[in-house]
């Protein structure tokens, strides 16, 4: 069920048509909102940073904040360039004060460790208001992926306006799955707000590409959901695959790393194996071990760690049968 109703900081249909400023803040948790107030229609959010260390949301979603200013908007768009701000200027994909990983604390509670309480800002402060919602992510700097876009799986109006939506970022291929708790779109699930991910290769930088697909699936969206009325573009054909378990787009599970050491990978991103291929190896540091790692299922490689030193359990690689 969807959180009960809050009072609202920041209520945005009482803005005036034009560019706003706003912070939403409680406490020590918050960030900012760029808001383009267009008058009534839907209200489209995006937000990059839920991970600190993803930066091509927040730099795309910078850049459209200082330079984009539409003639004629219909509806709203709001923009949170970063959303988890103390994960962001350290350097790290989880919150510095209690390590939570953000993407795994919705819909969050007013008590609670600094990561639960954000989500909860969020969640009643400015997703309550969405029509549409945008998270983008990346491999941040541990890992390197093959760029897709996703959704939450539901046969009804809502899952059918999310694959519209994920369709207008047609330089992505589309990884639908079933439902999984503690995420953004999780908390959009529970208040039936069409929502969808996007994920960048990450590799701990920025790829030019990346942004230009991101620049092309936001103009799209815009156009699709009527806030502008330019004429729609040809969208290129998807590839899409649809998960019915829950675990294969979990990316965190699959491929863990045996022992703590060093990673040598031996296969590349969007290589396609076979069960039981060897993937790699991981190295322990105390001695002369090295521990192989073969692939669990036979598809293509879409997730490999790009960060060498690797823990217990670190997810090493994901496949997708596609």
């Amino acid at each position: 069920m969807a959180a009960p109703a809050a009072k609202l900081g920041h209520d945005l249909k009482t803005l005036a048509p034009g560019f706003h400023r706003r912070r939403f803040q409680a406490d020590e948790v918050g960030f900012d909102a760029w808001i383009w107030r267009g008058g009534f229609g839907p209200v489209l959010l995006l937000n990059g940073g839920t991970h600190g260390d993803e930066y091509e949301g927040p730099t795309l979603l910078r850049q459209w904040a200082e330079t984009w200013r539409p003639d004629k908007l219909r509806g709203t768009v709001v923009m949170v360039p970063v959303l988890n701000e103390a994960a962001f200027f350290a350097g790290r994909r989880d919150h510095p004060a209690d390590g939570g990983n953000l993407a795994r604390a919705f819909p969050g509670s007013l008590r609670g460790t600094a990561s639960v309480r954000l989500a909860h800002l969020f969640d009643t402060q400015l997703l309550s208001q969405a029509s549409h919602y945008v998270d983008l992510h990346s491999g941040g700097r541990a890992y390197e992926l093959l760029p897709w876009t996703g959704f939450l799986t539901r046969d009804d109006a809502v899952g059918r306006t999310q694959r519209a939506m994920a369709a207008c970022f047609d330089d992505f291929w589309c990884w639908a799955g079933p439902f999984l708790p503690g995420r953004t779109l999780s908390a959009a699930h529970a208040r039936n707000i069409p929502a969808i991910y996007t994920e960048c290769r990450g590799a701990g930088g920025l790829e030019p590409r990346d942004l230009r697909a991101l620049q092309r699936g936001l103009e799209n969206l815009l156009v699709w959901c009527g806030c502008l009325s330019t004429p729609r573009r040809r969208l290129r054909r998807q590839k899409m695959r649809t998960a019915g378990d829950p675990q294969e787009a979990h990316l965190q599970v699959h491929h863990p790393a045996p022992s703590d050491g060093l990673f040598v990978p031996g296969a590349k991103l969007g290589q396609r194996v076979r069960k039981g291929q060897l993937l790699g190896y991981v190295h322990a540091l105390s001695s002369a071990k090295k521990t192989p790692v073969r692939a669990e299922r036979t598809g293509r490689i879409v997730l490999v760690r790009y960060q060498r030193s690797v823990m217990k359990d670190d997810a090493l690689f994901t496949l997708a049968p596609i």
